[in-house]
């Protein structure tokens, strides 16, 4: 791994949530190891990026999100988050 890549894990891991309906742009507000969110929306469904601080935060996140309305169907690290859609809460 380059260090590039051992940096990134110290701020966080990315992660990307698929589920079914809609949520609000202000998905994160009020989960505080949740950040960099992007939403995309693929009517019906709705796709969710965004950096954990803590991966023991996950279950918190999650609950938010159902929270809000998204039927969470899966969670998946990925190396990097887009940078071409719309940001949360911006």
């Amino acid at each position: 791994m380059s260090r590039a890549g051992v940096a990134g894990l110290a701020r966080g891991t990315n992660y990307v949530f698929r589920g079914g309906g809609a949520i609000p742009d202000r998905a994160a507000e009020g989960v505080g190891d949740f950040r960099g969110v992007l939403v995309v929306p693929v009517p019906p469904d709705t796709i969710v990026f965004g950096t954990v601080a803590d991966p023991g935060s996950l279950p918190v996140i999650l609950q938010r999100l159902e929270a809000l309305g998204m039927h969470v169907h899966s969670v998946h690290r990925v190396r990097e988050l887009p940078g071409t859609v719309r940001r949360a809460g911006g």
